[in-house]
């Protein structure tokens, strides 16, 4: 599988990133721990739609795209099949304190906004094709309409293979939120998370509602690392 489709540099070291750049991510079981950078022989390389949580490699990687200062996201959903309720209780929803390759930051969810957007940018309880609300979220500031400092076109599933699979958002959706699934009408409750993906899906425009203990293998976790740039 080829590295994301940006016209950054593939790095060796945070310190080196320029927004645009990426850098491999590895995780290895056999250390129980996340490296950045590196040879990948003898890592696995995780599909583009992820890999099932119970069916982890132990040593496996991904990459991961700068998008601002001291923000990584990655290109692709790394576990899916994985529920919310279990990222939560695991501290990757908020962030899960971490030091990778001697920085220390958090690996968290990725923002996807608590509602959609209408054309002024206000809240709208019904899919305008505009994007979520509030509009400032990661996944619509980062992967649906930045080009990485003109290094890559926005929405581009080239650079986040997003376009046929779900992430999971960090938040809970606006209570009374509602959406049709193939002609029926869902409307959002209390235990239901906000999805964001599937951009290419006629019937979904990029943002979503599930039940936060929904495992199925088109929705998984998009890490995110958050540090302290000096």
């Amino acid at each position: 599988m080829a590295a994301p489709s940006t016209t950054g540099q593939l790095r060796e070291k945070l310190s080196d990133m320029e927004i645009g750049d990426y850098i491999v991510w590895k995780y290895d079981n056999t250390i129980s721990g996340y490296i950045f950078g590196g040879s990948t022989t003898g890592y696995t390389e995780i599909p583009l739609t992820g890999n099932p949580l119970a069916s982890m490699p132990l040593k496996y990687f991904w990459y991961v795209i700068k998008v601002d200062r001291g923000l990584l996201i990655a290109d692709r959903v790394v576990n899916n099949t994985i529920t919310w309720d279990w990222l939560n209780s695991n501290k990757f929803v908020e962030g899960s304190p971490r030091i990778i390759s001697e920085t220390s930051g958090i690996v968290r969810s990725i923002s996807g906004g608590v509602g959609y957007a209408d054309a002024n940018g206000k809240l709208s309880m019904k899919d305008l094709g505009l994007g979520a609300f509030p509009n400032n979220n990661e996944y619509d500031k980062y992967i649906m309409k930045s080009s990485l400092g003109g290094k890559a076109t926005p929405n581009d599933d080239n650079v986040w293979h997003h376009h046929n699979v779900f992430c999971w958002a960090k938040e809970t959706p606006v209570l009374g939120l509602w959406t049709t699934n193939k002609g029926t009408a869902l409307t959002a409750s209390s235990t239901s998370r906000i999805v964001r993906g599937f951009e290419s899906r006629d019937d979904n425009r990029g943002v979503a509602f599930t039940g936060s203990s929904a495992s199925q293998n088109y929705i998984g976790f998009r890490p995110v690392f958050e540090y302290r740039e000096v």
